[in-house]
């Protein structure tokens, strides 16, 4: 820590151990208060250095403190020091300005924050009447925190409990400080914390309640029962572990299952979640037909061995890493493309996959994975690499972890300081960048990626060199003539590391489910739990298991009942969209669908310089621009983050598909589908079923056979088809994935 100003003359004060007390308690008033585990979690419970408040990084109205308290040494200069020592008061604490402005008794923007007759003001008092020591001299340190309980389930005629935190320190004392945590929940719809640590009820489901005492965090969870409605259910039969881990845990949950989805509606899905597509009319016919047993599995099986399917996961990760002319060069975003590609063909192991990246070195046209690195560099032009962007990207990609938060100070809600983050960054500060050896122009050039043997990091706050520190708190050793990626990467990506595997099997997870079993995908924390922990461990253990085999997870996943639940609600999951009792229902890619509307068509998409037959989904390039994919959210493949493609909602994709020129010219085409079926010697029952197979993935059902016939029992069959058509591409069931 850097010393406090040599002018300051500090009193020292050891700390000793308090017990919590109650409001109408108050300890002695020669009882020693600690700044650092007294003062400092007191202005952090109140909110004063909150990120809205004072702990803004320019302050609030002059007054500055570290965000939640991270920098105390600068806070308590801040406090004492500061405008000549103004804010405090020692003759007469009680007319401290932080008192005063804290109890409103003289205006303050951020309104009440302490009240007089409560132990946190009480407590300030005492500091400032002891002298406002500062006792920042390290001799007793924290090293955990523990709240209790740490889970529980509560039935709906039961009392919430009161949680207690307990602090444990260097010297092996321990002290009850739940008065000084600051506590936030996961849901307050569900469940909040009383001033005295009292688990409120406001509702029923699952909450985490997590708690903050001086940077150090700990969570517990609940589930609290529902009793206005009784939820018995005979449990669905298992396909594997998987089933056998969901299926308890909706039990607890007091949440019913959907029941299994039809063969129309399963082959729909596994179609559009494997290869990105939608399934034949023949295709249809044939599975519906097929009675035989483990048909779904066969087909599992089948998709995965299949080109497509390479083309659809090589575009989920093209997205991640950076596949775009403006960071890799023209030819190096076909290069990169199609080593990807090969990956998933090829079911190169997902901890090669990775190790090939975090290393890649030469020239990226000719070493493709040396592309991971050409985004992350200095403004994104520089000869440099910018190792605190590779630090917040390759921690989200990789092991899951945003670490972002402490690039300028200790994450306010995890445990990641700031020299996580800067010796994180000392991994990636050795890269140097050198054009060639191919180079056409600015944005079709090679560049060759090279590691050196000099350069550091510097800690902002310390100004001191960061060395390379894995995020377990490990500090490697690594001669200068070594790569320090190398090492980063053979721990990124062990079997031991406890980040990896859960990492890769959630954003599996995710892409086949639509939301991860941590949400967001890419956002680990104690504060944002896993909806299955036991099955998020399972799903890890086996991967490793597997040799992190990405095809066996997902055959795994998709031959479970849960992959295979309707859409369809029951009472009691109607509005579940966390723990995975039914099939949620999503916005088809943008890929996806530009693709589908051309398959029900029969009109190809064009893309310019890309041979005929080119599907949205095999694009190598995300500078490609195309009106439609961008207003359905392709994104540009500049982030790792998930969140780049946009999955909401907007008025521009009502004007595609009601009224753009691609929807319009595709159904209208002379060698377009609803020309052909509008001459073939179809009945209108058969257009009818062969227009909802194309685009439902279904057979009509009767009513709407009713409704359809007529429409097409008319002079004029091409204008018919082609209204019937656009009707269908329309509606939502087409839209939407089941």
């Amino acid at each position: 820590m850097r010393p406090v100003a040599a002018t300051v003359t500090v009193l020292t004060f050891l700390f000793a151990p308090v017990a919590a007390v109650p409001a109408d308690d108050a300890p002695a008033d020669d009882a020693p208060v600690s700044y650092q585990f007294d003062v400092q979690p007191a202005l952090t419970r109140a909110g004063c250095n909150a990120g809205t408040c004072h702990g803004t990084p320019t302050g609030k109205n002059g007054f500055h403190l570290s965000l939640r308290g991270f920098d105390p040494e600068h806070d308590w200069t801040a406090l004492t020091r500061e405008v000549n020592g103004r804010r405090i008061n020692r003759q007469t604490p009680e007319e401290s300005l932080i008192l005063l402005k804290g109890t409103a008794s003289v205006p303050h923007e951020g309104g009440r924050r302490l009240h007089k007759d409560s132990p946190l003001y009480r407590l300030l008092v005492r500091w400032i009447r002891q002298g406002a020591p500062a006792d920042l001299d390290g001799e007793i340190e924290l090293t955990s925190i523990s709240m209790q309980p740490a889970a529980g389930r509560i039935e709906h005629d039961a009392d919430p409990p009161r949680l207690t935190v307990t602090a444990t320190f260097s010297d092996g004392s321990t002290r009850d400080v739940t008065h000084l945590a600051r506590f936030s929940s996961t849901d307050e719809a569900i469940a909040s914390v009383a001033d005295d640590g009292t688990l409120e009820r406001h509702g029923p489901g699952e909450v985490t309640i997590a708690a903050e005492y001086v940077s150090r965090f700990a969570s517990s969870t609940f589930i609290l029962r529902r009793g206005d409605v009784e939820v018995t259910w005979e449990r669905p039969p298992s396909s594997n572990f998987i089933d056998d881990l969901v299926f308890p845990r909706l039990e607890q949950l007091q949440i019913e299952p959907s029941g299994l989805s039809s063969d129309e509606e399963f082959l729909r899905r596994i179609c559009l979640d494997l290869h990105g597509r939608l399934p034949t009319p023949d295709e249809i016919r044939t599975f519906v037909a097929d009675s035989s047993p483990g048909k779904r599995s066969r087909l599992i099986d089948d998709l995965l061995e299949s080109p497509q399917f390479a083309d659809w996961w090589a575009m989920k990760w093209t997205d991640r890493l950076g596949c775009n002319q403006r960071f890799v060069g023209k030819w190096g975003a076909q290069k990169y493309h199609q080593w990807i590609r090969h990956a998933m063909a090829t079911n190169m192991p997902e901890d090669e996959f990775f190790r090939q990246l975090l290393t890649g070195t030469g020239g990226n046209y000719s070493a493709p994975p040396a592309s991971f690195w050409r985004r992350l560099r200095v403004g994104g032009i520089a000869n440099s690499s910018d190792p605190l962007m590779a630090a917040e990207e390759i921690s989200q990609l990789v092991l899951g972890v945003r670490i972002q938060c402490a690039r300028c100070h200790n994450h306010p809600a995890e445990r990641w300081t700031q020299d996580d983050f800067y010796g994180l960054a000392a991994f990636f500060v050795r890269l140097k960048f050198k054009k060639g050896p191919y180079y056409n122009h600015t944005y079709d050039r090679e560049d060759t990626v090279y590691p050196i043997s000099t350069g550091d990091v510097r800690h902002p706050r310390t100004g001191k060199i960061a060395p390379p520190r894995l995020l377990d708190g490990r500090l490697p050793a690594i001669p200068d003539d070594e790569d320090r990626r190398v090492a980063f990467a053979e721990w990124a990506t062990s079997p031991e590391n406890p980040w990896f595997a859960r990492a890769a099997v959630n954003r599996i997870w995710f892409h086949l489910h639509g939301s991860g079993i941590v949400d967001p995908v890419d956002d680990f924390r104690s504060s944002n739990p896993p909806a299955h922990p036991e099955l998020l461990d399972a799903l890890s253990e086996e991967f490793v298991r597997s040799g992190f085999d990405r095809k066996e997870l997902i055959r795994q996943v998709v031959n479970s009942r849960v992959y295979q639940l309707s859409s369809q609600p029951t009472p009691t999951n109607a509005d579940d969209d966390r723990y995975f009792s039914h099939r949620s229902i999503r916005l088809l890619h943008a890929e996806q669908l530009l693709d589908a509307i051309a398959e029900v068509t029969g009109v190809d998409e064009t893309f310019p310089a890309m041979p005929p037959g080119t599907r949205a989904i095999s694009l190598p390039d995300g500078e490609y621009k195309h009106p439609f994919l961008e207003a359905f959210g392709r994104p540009a493949r500049a982030s790792a983050c998930e969140c780049e493609r946009d999955s909401g909602l907007n008025f521009s994709q009502a004007l595609h598909l009601v009224g753009g020129r691609i929807v319009h010219d595709k159904i209208h085409s002379e060698s377009g589908r609803a020309a052909a079926l509008a001459g073939s010697d179809r009945s209108a029952d058969a257009l009818a079923e062969e227009l909802v197979l194309l685009t439902f993935s279904r057979f009509p059902t009767e009513e709407e056979r009713k409704l359809l016939v007529p429409m097409l029992s008319v002079d004029d069959r091409r204008r018919a088809v082609e209204d019937v058509l656009w009707t269908l591409i329309n509606h939502r069931e087409f839209l939407f994935q089941h």
